[in-house]
């Protein structure tokens, strides 16, 4: 309910997202990659690896029966509304880009952006929404693919 209000204030302008504590936690997690991809030797044999595991990852979810819903950027003119209600928006192309460009450098970043992507699309999409439905199908196979990889790791998420 706090969350709700939240965005109707947000929303009416009575509050800026930036004041938020949500605003705080995204910065101090921002300054928390910048130290963590500061260490990271993109040049090493070990992340060159790591990259192309995930990509492998991040293919998987594009060739999902419902990835193409998720593959671009969501415009107002598709979904209106979009930009007030979702103020991180992500796709799989944004994510396809960051790995390229080296934006995303551990597991955990990719498994962030993946879940904003389909928070994204439960928040905005009300649950009697098709594509609300599509969204929980879609994450549970995708989170599947990741707690498998991770599980190689020795690394366990949530109670999957």
């Amino acid at each position: 309910k706090q969350w709700y209000q939240r965005r109707v204030a947000i929303t009416a302008g009575t509050e800026k997202p930036e004041d938020s504590p949500v605003a705080s936690a995204t910065a101090l997690s921002m300054a928390r990659d910048a130290d963590i991809n500061a260490k990271i030797d993109i040049d090493s044999a070990t992340y060159r690896s790591w990259k192309k595991s995930v990509l492998y990852l991040w293919k998987r979810a594009a060739n999902h029966k419902f990835g193409s819903i998720f593959m671009h950027p969501v415009t107002d003119e598709l979904a209106p509304g979009y930009s007030v209600t979702v103020h991180r928006p992500m796709d799989l192309y944004t994510i396809k880009r960051k790995l390229d460009n080296n934006e995303i450098r551990t597991t955990a970043q990719f498994h962030r952006d993946m879940l904003l992507m389909f928070h994204n699309a439960l928040m905005y999409n009300n649950a009697s929404h098709s594509v609300y439905s599509i969204t929980v199908q879609m994450m549970g196979d995708v989170m599947d693919v990741i707690q498998d990889f991770y599980s190689t790791t020795g690394v366990r998420i949530g109670n999957r």
